[in-house]
Parts: structure tokens; sequence; C-alpha cells
């Protein structure tokens, strides 16, 4: 289980594994063709390392899902910016 964050990071959501299901990727094939691939609900991949997640909630931040490492990373360079002022 991930933990939630201990430093307030505007625009981060803790999504439940069912708010993964039902996705696909759009692959844009030609200039009007667009192929469509289901992703099976099972498969939570990080937006920012493509390491898969298991944990949940996953947190998500402006729209990506982090693995528990990159979100130590963004809440790292989040604290750090509030105590350097930036």
């Amino acid at each position: 289980m991930v933990k939630k964050s201990s430093v307030e990071i505007e625009d981060l959501e803790f999504w439940d594994k069912e708010k993964f299901q039902n996705r696909s990727l759009n692959i844009w094939g030609g200039p009007k063709e667009v192929i469509s691939i289901p992703v099976p609900d099972d498969v939570i991949l990080c937006d920012a390392c493509n390491t898969e997640i298991t944990e949940s909630p996953v947190p998500v931040y402006l729209g990506n899902a982090l693995c528990p490492k990159c979100f130590r990373e963004l809440e790292r360079n989040i604290k750090k910016e509030k105590r350097d002022g930036s």
C-alpha cells in the first residue's frame, strides 16, 4: 500500500486499481487511421519509468501514474522547492 503524501502536492490524486480498468492505447497509423489497443485491467505502469505498479492506491500526479520510487522523488522535489521558496 502506498503511503499518502506527507507534503501538500497540488494536482495529486490517489486512484484505486478499479479506476485503471477499461483503458486502451490509441495509435495514429496514418493521416486518418487510429488503431485502438486494449490495455489489460491488471497492468498499470509508471508513466515516468515504465515500472509495473502493484501497490494500491496508485499516486497519480497531473494524470500520470507513479510507482513508489518516482512518487518519493516527486515528494522530495516538491519539499525542496517549498524549502527553497521556488
